[in-house]
């Protein structure tokens, strides 16, 4: 037997609410013996982890550590830029399209 920690976060009327469960596992059994044995909700992580009764304090490091891992501000996706050949331009431009470039 062994615990699982999971965490997630939702933003709800411009607060953020953390959700801490704590998994008891039978690695032996498979995933169908998996029981969640403490849940927890609140705007303090701390607080959620004490409802939810994760009392290890590296698993705790953890979950604090895999959220703001997972908040992280990602980089927008650089567009692609294209660029329109002079022999398209001058074939759109006899069909009667305006130039692209």
């Amino acid at each position: 037997m062994e615990h699982v920690y999971t965490v997630h976060t939702k933003l709800i009327e411009g607060k953020t609410y953390y959700f801490v469960k704590k998994i008891m596992t039978f690695p032996e059994l498979g995933e169908a013996a998996n029981l969640v044995t403490g849940y927890g909700m609140h705007t303090d992580f701390e607080k959620a982890c004490n409802i939810a009764g994760i009392e290890d304090t590296s698993a705790r490091k953890k979950l604090l550590a895999e959220i703001e891992h997972l908040n992280k501000p990602k980089e927008p996706a650089k567009k692609p830029s294209v660029q329109i050949t002079e022999s398209v331009n001058k074939w759109l431009a006899e069909i009667g399209v305006a130039v692209l470039n």
